[in-house]
C-alpha cells in the first residue's frame, strides 16, 4: 500500500489550488546496470507546484530497447526543489513508485515467445532547470529505477524542453456547469502489439465521454483494435479521467479503467478476455461544440498481449 503513496498524491494534483503547470517533453540514453548494455530514453513530464518548495508530477518514460526488455512505464513522484523565478537556474530532487509494462523473453533467450511483465518499481530524480524568458525552460534530469526481483536497475540521462501553464485556472473552463460536457467523438488510429516484433492494425473507436466534474471526465468506448498475425481484439471499455486545462482550449487528461474484450481470437484457451486500459489525452476545444482529440491508450492483459492504440479523433460536445 505504501507504494501507492506517491503516485496518489500525484493524481490528486487535478483537485489542487491555482498554481503554474509545467509540461516538459524530454530524450536522452539509458544505462542498464546489470547487463551493461546502452539505449535510448524518452520521456514526458507533467508538474504541478505546491507552494514554494514542493511539487507533484506524473510522467512517462520510455526506457528503449535494451536487449530482450522493451519497458516503459508511467511515474508519480513527490519533489523538493528551489524557488522558482521568472529566469536564471532552479533544482530539484524527486521520489516516487513506477509502474512498469515490461516485454520481455524468459532466460534471456535470443529468440522465442515473450511475456508481458507488469510491476512497482522505486524511481529517484534529479533536475535542473534553465528558465527562458516567456514561460520557456531548459531541463536536465537523472532518474534512477530500481525494480525488485530479477529486473534490472536502469539510469537514464534526460535533456528535456519545458513550458510553463499559468495563464488560466486548471479546471475546465469552458464548461458552464460540472456536468455539461456531453461528447461523442469518432477515432482512427493504429495499434501496435507489445511484441518485438510490433504487429501493426488499423484500429477504429467511438467514445461517448461526461464531464462528472470540472477535473474529472467518465468515458465509455468501443474499442476495435484491427486485425494482425499477433492479435485480433474488440471490446468495451469504461475509464475515470483527470483532466487539467492548459489553456482555455487545451486539455491534458489521464483516464484508467476495465476493458471487456468481447471477441478475442489471438490466444486459443485464453481463461480471461478481461484486460485494463491506461491512457493519455490531449483534447483541443476548436469551439464550444467542435473538439479534437489525440490519445495514447495502453491496453494492459493478463495472457501477454498488451497493445498500443494512438489515436486521432474529432468529437461533437452537446
Amino acid at each position: 500500500m505504501n507504494r501507492l503513496c506517491p503516485l496518489a498524491a500525484a493524481l490528486a494534483l487535478a483537485t489542487c489550488a491555482v498554481q503554474a503547470q509545467d509540461l516538459t517533453a524530454q530524450t536522452g540514453g539509458l544505462w542498464v546496470s546489470g547487463t551493461q548494455q546502452h539505449s535510448f530514453a524518452v520521456g514526458l513530464n507533467y508538474m504541478h507546484p505546491v507552494g514554494d518548495y514542493l511539487a507533484l508530477s506524473l510522467g512517462y518514460l520510455n526506457e528503449g530497447h535494451p536487449r530482450n526488455h522493451h519497458r516503459d512505464g508511467i511515474s508519480g513522484q513527490i519533489w523538493l526543489r528551489t524557488p522558482v523565478g521568472q529566469n536564471g537556474l532552479s533544482w530539484a530532487v524527486g521520489a516516487g513508485q513506477y509502474y512498469f509494462f515490461d516485454t520481455s523473453r524468459p532466460h534471456d533467450a535470443s529468440s522465442g515467445p515473450y511475456i508481458n511483465d507488469h510491476g512497482w518499481a522505486p524511481i529517484y530524480s534529479v533536475q535542473a532547470l534553465w528558465h527562458h524568458p516567456e514561460r520557456w525552460y531548459t531541463q536536465v534530469q537523472l532518474n534512477r529505477v530500481i525494480p525488485q526481483g530479477a529486473k534490472d536497475p536502469t539510469t537514464s540521462l534526460m535533456l528535456g524542453v519545458g513550458y510553463r501553464f499559468d495563464s488560466v485556472r486548471g479546471d475546465k473552463l469552458h464548461l458552464d456547469g460540472p456536468s455539461t460536457d456531453d461528447t461523442l467523438t469518432l477515432l482512427s488510429g493504429q495499434s501496435i502489439v507489445n511484441s518485438f516484433e510490433s504487429e501493426r492494425a488499423h484500429a477504429y473507436s467511438l467514445e461517448y465521454r461526461r464531464a462528472v466534474g470540472r477535473y474529472v471526465d467518465w468515458t465509455v468506448n468501443y474499442l476495435y483494435e484491427g486485425s494482425s498475425p499477433a492479435t485480433h481484439r474488440t471490446g468495451l471499455a469504461s475509464q475515470l479521467w483527470l483532466i487539467r486545462s492548459l489553456t482555455t482550449h487545451l486539455e491534458l487528461g489521464m483516464g484508467v479503467g476495465p476493458y471487456l474484450a468481447i471477441d478475442v481470437h489471438d490466444v486459443p484457451g485464453a481463461r480471461s478476455h478481461k484486460a485494463g486500459l491506461a491512457s493519455l489525452a490531449t483534447r483541443y476545444h476548436f469551439s464550444k461544440r467542435v473538439v479534437g482529440t489525440l490519445s495514447l491508450n495502453r491496453v494492459v492483459t493478463d495472457y501477454h498481449r498488451d497493445a498500443d492504440l494512438l489515436m486521432l479523433g474529432l468529437g461533437y460536445t452537446y
